[in-house]
């Protein structure tokens, strides 16, 4: 026979052990459930970044079609999107001439201290027929700072484009 002091007893260790597995289930599930938000916040942040730098790049290009080249050539554009401090992106666009010198005299022809060519203009060779066209290639820079990172470090997605006007 089964004394009624050792039933409460193995009920006691039951109890004691499912709370411990339960426990352990659940601080698991939320480990995956807070990694699970920090990827999906990522993946939010670099998707608006990409859709940004198009719509910017895309914006650079209308400024220089519509923009008088005859006085000055636009060289660099800079913006902010959202909120102002942690949580925006910055927009930084640097814009580099291609084509026919005639067509961009105004333009600085300098090449900078580093030896990297910025925004200047390059003369083609004339038996290929490129030389009446101009073309430029735009640098977008946007940086933004990671929401879950204790060090608060900047990341920066660059996307390049050619496009001929």
């Amino acid at each position: 026979m089964i004394k009624v002091k050792s039933k409460r007893a193995f009920s006691m260790i039951t109890a004691i052990f499912v709370i411990i597995i339960m426990a352990t289930v659940t601080s698991l599930v939320m480990n995956v459930t807070g990694k699970t938000v920090k990827a999906t916040t990522l993946q939010y942040q670099k998707e608006q970044a990409q859709l940004l730098a198009r719509s910017y790049t895309e914006l650079a290009i209308l400024y220089v079609i519509y923009k008088d080249r005859s006085s000055d050539c636009i060289e660099t554009i800079s913006d902010h999107f959202g909120a102002s401090g942690n949580n925006g992106y910055d927009i930084r666009m640097n814009i580099s001439y291609i084509g026919n010198g005639t067509l961009l005299a105004n333009c600085n022809n300098n090449i900078d201290s580093s030896g990297a060519i910025g925004n200047s203009a390059t003369w083609i060779d004339t038996t290929t027929g490129f030389d009446k066209t101009i073309s430029m290639v735009i640098d977008t820079y946007i940086t933004y700072k990671d929401f879950d990172d204790p060090s608060d470090r900047n990341i920066t997605f660059h996307r390049r484009t050619l496009q001929k006007l």
